[in-house]
């Protein structure tokens, strides 16, 4: 094969002329003509297939990574309101003639704290002890569900009402505190139902019944729940 063959004319292809050389491919290279409408498509098909998969793991990571925070989120807000509660309890006073307010299921419960004993001024006459809440004498402590669906709470609230009621809309005041948010709240009545008090006035043990969940559409299901959390405080009073 001549170099004018393979380059094109001499006069195209002289250096002295100021002319571009425009290289051809060689006659026997039938590559040079491109791909191929069936090499595209196979490579399409590959690319989307390698794509979809790396979609798939990412999505399964991130999917992985949700459910496992927000297991971490409901096991903390259990432990942190099973924990002051316990320790809360153990001091407490039953409330005689209404230690439970029974709603549409038992979500409330009520008791006293001891505030000090005989050497406290308010205590002296005549000698006993002082039972009440949040340093006032006389006052009553709840426990209770407040809220529905996704927006349920359990909430430590102070009044002077023994039974505690009407139970506040929203915990907003001073007076209250939100021990956990999202309580599961069960309406099937085919289920256990979850997140009650009961308490034993013979042995003068509380039952803590409680879940925790949270509901997000991204989550596996739509939600993240704990299992069914249960506690019995002996009161020492």
């Amino acid at each position: 094969m001549s170099f004018a063959r393979r380059w094109g004319s001499g006069n195209r292809g002289s250096r002295g002329s100021g002319k571009v050389l425009i290289p051809r491919c060689p006659d026997t290279q039938v590559s040079c003509t491109g791909f191929t409408l069936v090499e595209m498509l196979i490579v399409t098909v590959l690319l989307f297939i390698v794509g979809g998969g790396m979609l798939s793991t990412f999505l399964t990571g991130q999917a992985s990574f949700m459910s496992g925070e927000a297991y971490v989120q409901v096991q903390q807000e259990a432990r942190h309101a099973f924990d002051l509660m316990v320790r809360e309890l153990r001091e407490a006073q039953m409330s005689p003639t209404n230690p439970i307010t029974t709603l549409a299921n038992p979500k409330q419960i009520n008791f006293q704290v001891a505030l000090g004993y005989n050497d406290r001024a308010a205590c002296q006459n005549p000698a006993r002890t002082c039972w009440g809440g949040e340093n006032v004498v006389g006052n009553w402590l709840h426990y209770a569900i407040i809220g529905a669906g996704s927006a349920a709470q359990l909430v430590r609230y102070l009044d002077a009402s023994e039974t505690g009621t009407p139970l506040p809309a929203t915990c907003v005041s001073p007076n209250c505190r939100v021990l956990a948010n999202n309580i599961r709240l069960e309406t099937d009545n085919t289920k256990p139902v979850f997140n009650t008090f009961a308490y034993d006035l013979t042995n003068k043990v509380v039952t803590i019944t409680l879940q925790i969940e949270r509901i997000d559409a991204r989550l596996p299901g739509g939600r993240q729940a704990t299992p069914v959390l249960s506690s019995r405080v002996k009161l020492r009073n």
